[in-house]
């Protein structure tokens, strides 16, 4: 199955103002189909991983996530548009924020829940294969 990638613009938010465009990269890989990643590009190593429901949650007006990543809508002075605000807690600093286009992530959204709907996330998983990791990581 194919994976789902979105580019999109993501502006960091200080003091709650908007910074300087720049861009980042949502993947979704349906053999892994809890999760979704952020970073830079395609060849970026450095990735923030996260669950699928901390996207739907937030765009169901609820702000979700308890762990590194959260995530919620919100309107930022001098902007038209809602915009779904991922605060990602850094290694060695203060979080970052980062101020994404609501309509691009809703699109990136609706095509892994069009890809793997919820409650079907197990058919997707091949449990002999991640045993089989688990065991041989603990060896």
């Amino acid at each position: 199955m194919p994976e789902v990638r979105c580019r999109l613009q993501a502006r960091p938010v200080r003091d709650g103002r908007l910074g300087c465009v720049g861009y980042k990269e949502l993947s979704y890989d349906p053999s892994s189909p809890w999760e979704v990643r952020l970073s830079d590009g395609p060849a970026d190593g450095g990735q923030v991983v996260f669950a699928r429901d901390l996207l739907v949650q937030a765009f169901d007006g609820t702000p979700a996530g308890e762990g590194r990543v959260k995530a919620r809508l919100r309107h930022l002075r001098g902007t038209q548009h809602a915009l779904l605000s991922l605060l990602v807690e850094a290694d060695d600093g203060p979080p970052l924020e980062y101020a994404l286009s609501e309509h691009a992530v809703a699109g990136f959204l609706w095509k892994t829940l069009d890809l793997v709907p919820p409650g079907e996330e197990r058919l997707r998983v091949d449990l002999d294969a991640a045993a089989a990791a688990l065991l041989e990581e603990a060896a």
